[in-house]
C-alpha cells in the first residue's frame, strides 16, 4: 500500500473510531493507549491501531490528509477528537462530582447552576408573596370591615399564603 493510501486510510479510520468513541465511550474507558491518543493532536497523529488499519504518521501529514478528505478538513477531526476526549472523561468519571477532573468539575459547575435557577425561582416566588401580603395588609388597615369580617378575610389570607410557601419552599400544595 502507498504512503497516500495509508495516510487517507488513517483520515478514515480515525473518524470512525472517533465516532465510534463518542456514541459508546464505555468500550474505550479503560484502554489507555486511546486516552493518551486524544489527549493531544500530536497524541492522535502519533497513534495507531493494526486491527483497525490505523498506522502513525506526523502531525503535518494527518493535517494535510484530513483537509483532502474531511469535508471541513482537519477541524472536523480534531472536534470529533475533544469530543471523544470528553465522552471517556464523562464515562470515567460518571455523574459524581469530583474535582480532580475537567468533567468532575463541569458536573459541580453544572450542579451548582442548577441550584441557583432553582434558588432565583424561589426568591422570584417569595418576592411576590411578599408584594401581595403588604397590599393585602394595607387594604386591611384601611378597611371599614367589621373586626369578624377582617377576622374572616385574614384566615382567608392565612390559608391562601401558606399554600403559596408549601409550594414554593416543598413543591407541594
Amino acid at each position: 500500500m502507498e504512503t497516500l493510501e495509508v495516510n487517507q486510510k488513517k483520515v478514515l479510520e480515525t473518524k470512525s473510531l472517533l465516532i465510534e468513541i463518542i456514541t459508546t465511550p464505555e468500550n474505550f474507558k479503560t484502554i489507555d493507549e486511546i486516552s493518551t491518543a486524544l489527549h493531544s493532536q500530536q497524541g492522535l497523529a502519533k497513534f495507531s491501531d493494526s486491527e483497525r488499519g490505523i498506522a502513525p504518521c506526523s502531525l503535518n501529514t494527518l493535517k494535510n490528509a484530513s483537509e483532502l478528505l474531511l469535508d471541513r478538513g482537519f477541524v472536523e477531526l480534531n472536534e470529533l477528537r475533544i469530543n471523544a476526549k470528553n465522552a471517556i472523561e464523562k464515562a470515567v468519571v460518571g455523574s459524581k462530582a469530583d474535582k480532580a477532573t475537567k468533567a468532575g468539575l463541569r458536573n459541580v459547575v453544572d450542579d451548582l447552576e442548577s441550584e441557583l435557577n432553582t434558588m432565583k425561582k424561589s426568591n422570584f416566588l417569595l418576592e411576590t408573596i411578599i408584594t401581595e401580603l403588604r397590599g393585602d395588609l394595607k387594604r386591611m388597615a384601611y378597611s371599614d370591615d367589621t373586626p369578624d369580617q377582617k377576622k374572616s378575610h385574614y384566615q382567608y389570607l392565612n390559608r391562601k399564603v401558606e399554600a403559596k410557601l408549601n409550594y414554593v419552599l416543598y413543591g407541594e400544595l
